[in-house]
């Protein structure tokens, strides 16, 4: 047997879920909407049916995407201060250059509003 049979392995299981999960969202169609869904709940509260036309905010979106974005950059320095002194000189250098890399992204994303909330 070969060293990366159980890559092949789990590249076919993933094939595998990915055609069953396609064949079966097939063999079972969305419904068509009622008019008892866009009904008002007990609230009054009138839904409005043009929802799905209109542009959908991305703001929660943007701020979910740069709080994983800075937190796997900070994932990524602790293993590096733990081996920092065994590498040398040449991984602060280049933690330096990751640091700076992540501060620019930082300052755009702060300029660009990115970080605000309304």
């Amino acid at each position: 047997m070969s060293d990366f049979f159980p890559v092949y392995l789990y590249f076919a299981l993933v094939a595998l879920v990915t055609i069953a999960t396609l064949a079966a969202s097939g063999l079972f169609p969305a419904r068509k909407s009622s008019a008892v869904k866009y009904s008002p709940y007990e609230s009054g509260i009138q839904i409005e049916t043009d929802l799905l036309y209109e542009r959908f905010p991305l703001r929660h979106y943007l701020v979910a995407l740069l709080f994983l974005v800075f937190d796997i950059e900070v994932i990524f320095l602790y293993p590096w201060a733990v081996i920092a002194k065994k590498i040398g000189p040449f991984a602060f250098y280049e933690m330096a250059f990751f640091l700076v890399a992540l501060l620019v992204g930082f300052i755009y994303a702060w300029r660009t509003g990115g970080l605000e909330w309304e």
